[in-house]
């Protein structure tokens, strides 16, 4: 009986000029099952465009250890404009070792692998940085770093290079006098 209802009613339809159209009952799926009540996204809709961009990150934990745009002194990152380049290594430090008074002519992001250092930076004082955490460190203020864990430290460093190359600069101690060490 509907389907003759439905036929009497698209005759009358196409007779009298009107447009037709046919929607599909999407309650069943094709094998008598409940369709699901969100379908899948549209392709170019904003929400296929949200799930294409979660599944570019695969990963099943993720921690944040930095997001800035100034280093540890308040200054504001300056990525070099020539020959850029990254270098990345791993510096051991044994308890008790400590850098020499240096800057930094590129950024650099450095990541606390085990371990903590304390690090004076000249007119701005002392920071400790421990395991897990990770900075953006100075550049263009003077300091020294220290071991001042019972262990070794490991500091992952990624530095920024380019214009001139230089990652490490040494620097004479703050006061033109050599600061004593931290105890």
């Amino acid at each position: 009986m509907r389907l003759a209802l439905w036929i009497a009613s698209l005759g009358l339809a196409v007779t009298l000029g009107m447009p037709v159209s046919f929607a599909a009952d999407k309650s069943v799926t094709p094998d008598g099952k409940p369709a699901p009540s969100q379908p899948a996204a549209k392709p170019g809709s904003q929400a296929a465009i949200e799930k294409e961009e979660a599944a570019k990150t695969p990963y099943n934990e993720v921690r944040e250890v930095f997001s800035g745009n100034q280093t540890v002194a308040g200054e504001d990152i300056r990525f070099p404009q020539n020959n850029p380049s990254i270098h990345s290594l791993v510096v051991t430090m044994a308890p008790g070792e400590e850098t020499e008074w240096h800057q930094h002519h590129a950024p650099l992001y450095a990541y606390i692998l085990e371990g903590e250092i304390t690090v004076t930076y000249e007119g701005i004082g002392k920071k400790i940085y421990r395991e897990g955490e990770g900075l953006l460190e100075a550049m263009n203020v003077t300091h020294r770093g220290v071991n001042t864990g019972d262990g070794s430290a490991k500091i992952l460093a990624v530095f920024l290079l380019g214009d001139d190359g230089k990652a490490t600069v040494l620097e004479e101690a703050p006061g033109g006098a050599d600061t004593p060490k931290i105890q």
